[in-house]
């Protein structure tokens, strides 16, 4: 199963979370975070190949990678565990 929710920040940077689950296999739930610009069409990984940190996620493993991902996108906690709610009532229902 799969949710998105998109944010706006106020600088106009546009954050989706992008929050999957594999209900069969019990699996944990992942989040991936995807951001646009105001002037982007698309939306990108916060960190690519020519962010300064992206030495940093070559070392690391998936979950550390999407955690850092998620640090540099400029989305709060707060939401964050807001989509997490909401995937997880989703669930529920």
């Amino acid at each position: 199963m799969t949710h998105e929710k998109t944010f706006t920040l106020d600088t106009g940077r546009s954050v989706k979370l992008i929050t999957k689950t594999d209900v069969k296999c019990q699996g944990g739930t992942e989040i991936e975070v995807l951001i646009k610009e105001p002037k982007e069409e698309n939306y990108r990984l916060p960190i690519g190949k020519t962010h300064p940190k992206y030495w940093k996620l070559k070392g690391l493993d998936a979950r550390k990678t999407r955690m850092l991902q998620m640090r540099y996108s400029g989305i709060s906690d707060k939401q964050i565990r807001k989509a997490i709610k909401e995937f997880n009532e989703l669930l529920i229902s």
